[in-house]
C-alpha cells in the first residue's frame, strides 16, 4: 500500500486554483468560501514563536486547525526547530516533503501523533517513520495495553523504525490521558522506558477545558495546572533514565496566556516564572497550540489575553481584529417585515460549523459588509448591535439584526459579507482550499490559494 494514502483523497491543483482566483476581488467570487488574512495569521504565528524564545521553551505547532503546509511553515518560522502535532496521518504525510527537505538542510524536525493512536494506523505510521530520521515520529500513549500492542506490531516489522513515545497525562480535561495518581502510571512509564523499539520522550497534556475560561487569570491558572501536573508525572521516571525528559503543555488559551507572562506582573506571573525556571533546569519544556494563527470567536470569548494594546514582540491582542479566518457568504434573500430584520445567506452548518459560543447567542458574527464601508459590527461585550448568524440549517443560515432598527441594518440581495466563525477548525473542514488575502496590501484582493489536506 502506498505510504501516502492522501492519494485516496485527491486534492485540486494549487496552480490551477491560483490561476482561477489570484488577483480577483472578493466581491466577484462565488460563495461560500473561507478567507485567511495572511498578515494577521503571520503576526499571530510570530508572536507565539517570540514568546517561546523569550521564555526559553520550545514550541510544537498543531496543524489540525488549517491542514495546510503553507500555514504550518509560518507556525515554525524560517529557522530553529520545526516540531509539529497532527491529528491524522494524512496531515503528517502532507508535511513529509517539507520534513525531508528540512532534515536534509540540518534542521531539527519532529511530528507527534497527537491522540492515542488506533492500532490499525500503526503500520502506516511505521512506513511514514521510515522516510525520516529515527525518532522523528512520536506517538501518545495513555494505556499499557496500547503500548504493548504498539511494541508487538513494531517487533513484527523487519528493520522497524525508531518511534518516540510521550505519555499523555490527564490534567482535568478527561478526554484522553492517564491521571498522575493512577496506580497504572508507574508501570506505563517503566514499560515505555524499557522498550527496545520505542524511545521514551516525556509527558504531554492538553488543557482543552481552558476554552471554558473567561479571564487572563483562568488561562494563567490552566497553564500552571498543566506544568504542575507534568512535574508530578516526572516523579515516576527513574533516576537511571539517561535522556532529558520533555514536558509538553498547552491549548491555545493556555499557550497564548504565556504572552501575558512577558507583559504583566503579579503573583501568578511570579509563580509561573519560578516554576518554569525550576523545570527548565531539569527538563525540556515546550508549549503546543493549534488554532492560535487563525483564532475565532470561541478563543476571543476566553479573554485569555487583553483585547487591546499595541502589537509588539511576543504579544498580540486577543480581539476580533486578530481573527485570521472569515467565511465569505452571500445574501440570497431579505426579510425586513419580520419582528427583527433578517436575511438568508448561502452558508449553514456545513460551512460555519454548529458549535455555539458562550459570549453571544449566534453561530457567527458579520465582520464586514463588502457593500458598506460603515458597517456596524456586533459587539458582544458592548451595545450588542449588528448582524449575527442567528439560525443555521445545513446549507443555509439566517442573519439576524440585533439592536435597534436604525443605522445600517439593511442588507440587499447579492451583498457579500464576511463572517467570523465560532470555531475556525470546524468552519474550514467543509472546504478544499482557502483563499488568501493580505490586509497589509488589500484585504479584499486574493493573493494566493492554500489547499487543505483531506481524509485521515
Amino acid at each position: 500500500m502506498d505510504i501516502l494514502q492522501a492519494s485516496n483523497y485527491p486534492l485540486p491543483s494549487q496552480s490551477a486554483l491560483q490561476l482561477q482566483y489570484v488577483g480577483k476581488h472578493l466581491n466577484d467570487l462565488p460563495t461560500p468560501i473561507p478567507v485567511i488574512d495572511r498578515a494577521v495569521a503571520k503576526r499571530n504565528c510570530n508572536a507565539m514563536l517570540d514568546v517561546c524564545k523569550a521564555l526559553g521553551v520550545g514550541f510544537r505547532a498543531h496543524v489540525k486547525s488549517h491542514k495546510t503546509v503553507e500555514l504550518a511553515k509560518l507556525q515554525v518560522g524560517h529557522d530553529g526547530p520545526a516540531d509539529f502535532i497532527v491529528s491524522t496521518l494524512n496531515e503528517a504525510e502532507s508535511l513529509l516533503p517539507f520534513l525531508i527537505e528540512s532534515q536534509a538542510a540540518g534542521r531539527q524536525c519532529s511530528v507527534l501523533y497527537g491522540v492515542p493512536i488506533p492500532q490499525s494506523a500503526v503500520p502506516r505510521l511505521l512506513r511514514l517513520a521510515k522516510k525520516l530520521k529515527p525518532g522523528t515520529i512520536s506517538v501518545l500513549i495513555d494505556n499499557i495495553d496500547a503500548l504493548l500492542q504498539l511494541q508487538e506490531q513494531a517487533n513484527a516489522v523487519e528493520d522497524a523504525p525508531t518511534i518516540g513515545v510521550f505519555i499523555k497525562i490527564d490534567t482535568g480535561y478527561h478526554r484522553a490521558g492517564i491521571e498522575v495518581g493512577s496506580n497504572q502510571l508507574p508501570r506505563l512509564v517503566q514499560s515505555a522506558i524499557g522498550s527496545s523499539r520505542q524511545v521514551f520522550k516525556g509527558f504531554y497534556t492538553h488543557y482543552g477545558h481552558s476554552y471554558a475560561g473567561s479571564s487572563e487569570d483562568d488561562a494563567a491558572a490552566g497553564l500552571l495546572a498543566e506544568l504542575h501536573g507534568l512535574q508530578a508525572a516526572t516523579n515516576h521516571v527513574p533516576q537511571s533514565f539517561k535522556g532529558r525528559v520533555e514536558l509538553s503543555v498547552g491549548a491555545t488559551p493556555t499557550a497564548t496566556a504565556a504572552q501575558n507572562m512577558l507583559q504583566s506582573s503579579g503573583p501568578k506571573v511570579a509563580k509561573f516564572k519560578g516554576l518554569l525556571e525550576g523545570l527548565l533546569e531539569k527538563y525540556k519544556v515546550e508549549l503546543h497550540a493549534g488554532v492560535y494563527p487563525l483564532l475565532d470567536l470561541q478563543q476571543v470569548a476566553t479573554h485569555a489575553r487583553p483585547p487591546d494594546g499595541p502589537s509588539k514582540l511576543g504579544f498580540e491582542p486577543l480581539s476580533k481584529s486578530n481573527i485570521g479566518l472569515k467565511v465569505l457568504v452571500e445574501v440570497s434573500s431579505v426579510y425586513t417585515e419580520r419582528a427583527k430584520p433578517e436575511a438568508l445567506i448561502s452558508a449553514g452548518s456545513l460551512a460555519l460549523g454548529r458549535e455555539p459560543c458562550k459570549s453571544y447567542p449566534g453561530w457567527g458574527i458579520v465582520a464586514s459588509d463588502l457593500g458598506n464601508s460603515k458597517h456596524t459590527v456586533y459587539d458582544e461585550s458592548g451595545d450588542k448591535t449588528g448582524w449575527i448568524v442567528g439560525r443555521i440549517s445545513q446549507e443555509h443560515g439566517i442573519l439576524a439584526w440585533e439592536g435597534k432598527k436604525q443605522g445600517d441594518y439593511q442588507l440587499a440581495v447579492g451583498t457579500k459579507v464576511l463572517i467570523w466563525p465560532n470555531h475556525a477548525c470546524v468552519a474550514g473542514a467543509g472546504f478544499g482550499w482557502y483563499l488568501i488575502v493580505d490586509s497589509e496590501q488589500d484585504p479584499c484582493r486574493v493573493v494566493d490559494v492554500w489547499v487543505r489536506g483531506r481524509g485521515w
